[in-house]
């Protein structure tokens, strides 16, 4: 299944590979679960301890922090259309694990992707 998140997915793991120190900074691993129609579609691991991202569960690390996120929202926050903390409080990004870790997440993930 194809979502609109995934070019998102795919803009962070070409920015990864170009600020490889600024994700290690992060130290975590961080699992999107991407849904669609309130179920999950997708799973991307974006794990910042080795600087990649990839679609799927996370494989041989252990996750500290898991996200879900409707594909739309997640478009709409990668854009700067949408607030993460406001999503967050409004019931539209659920945050499970280490949240604190996020905050230090947001400039890693900002994007000027047209899509």
């Amino acid at each position: 299944m194809s979502l609109q998140s995934d070019a998102i997915f795919q803009k962070i793991i070409e920015g990864l590979k170009d600020n490889q120190a600024k994700a290690k900074a992060v130290n975590g691993v961080f699992l999107y679960k991407i849904t669609k129609d309130g179920k999950v579609a997708k799973e991307w691991t974006l794990d910042c301890k080795s600087a990649k991202a990839y679609e799927g569960p996370a494989q041989g690390v252990k996750v500290d922090t898991t996200l879900t996120v409707a594909d739309e929202d997640m478009v709409d926050i990668a854009l700067g259309k949408l607030n993460p903390q406001a999503a967050f409080m409004k019931g539209k990004l659920k945050i499970a694990g280490n949240i604190m870790l996020t905050q230090k997440l947001a400039p890693l993930l900002k994007t000027d992707a047209k899509l």
